[in-house]
């Protein structure tokens, strides 16, 4: 009996020793997160809008590549997207081949494939959309995950609507870090739509979305203000959104911080503002 009991004391030792540990790992955990800095909370919304500048870059190429290749009939070679179109009919595909190193558009290097599935006939601005990758780079960054464009409509006011959802969408960095991004907004062409001309495109952006930075944080970002996007003003190098404020929460930390990105007032450049609290920083976009 005596041994038994020092057995059972052994085990509850152990078991309160191993809790207390567990208890002052999570609770320096809690600490470290909540000393997030204000670099690293900057660092979040750079990847992120350089990763929205990108997934909206890729869209436009889909509109374009679907317009010219509507008027070839089947292939487009040495264009002025600097790629190869090519659309299967059988398949419902249509494909992007950037090939080993395409410089532009918009002023990036690209190399490997868009590949966009689509329902219905490939011409069809109301058929759902698919976009995959296949060992796709922009800048060196490797691109996976999919870009869903789905639920197309038109509004009240006429204007071509869709539910542009990401799913697992990753920029896997040269250093090995990644940042991903899943969730939907509602994309609304309120001007542009079907001209063939890039630099005439705006869009209106709402919604919400969530994802992982490249220190492993969970973040939400929610849109308080539509967005604006411009393609006008990337054409003449400044950035694509103009105006729009969105709010951000990262997970597991105080959520009475405060944290907005404002895209400004319409204007053209390259900049745009954060709020953390009580102090502004402003950030020059890529």
């Amino acid at each position: 009996m005596k041994r038994i009991s020092t057995l059972k004391n052994v085990i509850f030792f152990a078991t309160f020793a191993a809790s207390s540990f567990l208890f002052q790992a999570c609770s320096e955990d809690e600490n470290e997160v909540t000393t997030v800095s204000a670099e690293e909370e900057l660092g979040i919304v750079e990847n992120s809008s350089e990763t929205e500048t990108v997934v909206d870059e890729d869209l436009l190429l889909m509109d374009q590549a679907v317009a010219e290749i509507s008027a070839s009939g089947g292939r487009i070679e040495g264009d002025s997207l600097c790629v190869i179109v090519i659309r299967d009919e059988v398949a419902k595909t249509i494909t992007l081949d950037f090939g080993d190193s395409c410089i532009g558009p918009y002023g990036r290097e690209r190399s490997g494939k868009i590949i966009i599935t689509y329902g219905g006939t490939f011409d069809d601005d109301m058929a759902n959309r698919v976009i995959t990758f296949e060992n796709y780079y922009v800048n060196n960054k490797k691109i996976t995950g999919a870009i869903l464009l789905r639920d197309m409509n038109r509004n009240v006011d006429g204007n071509l609507t869709a539910t542009r959802a990401l799913e697992g969408y990753t920029i896997h960095y040269p250093d090995g870090n990644t940042f991903v991004m899943n969730g939907a907004t509602t994309r609304e062409w309120i001007e542009g739509e079907g001209d063939g001309i890039v630099a005439s495109n705006v869009f209106k952006i709402t919604g919400a979305y969530e994802g992982v930075s490249t220190r492993g944080r969970g973040f939400t970002h929610t849109i308080t203000e539509p967005i604006i996007m411009n393609f006008g003003c990337r054409a003449n190098g400044g950035f694509v959104r103009i105006s729009g404020v969105k709010e951000m929460v990262i997970n597991g930390i105080d959520r009475n911080r405060t944290r907005t990105v404002d895209y400004g007032d319409g204007s053209c450049d390259n900049e745009f503002t954060v709020t953390i609290n009580d102090r502004v920083y402003t950030v020059t976009a890529s």
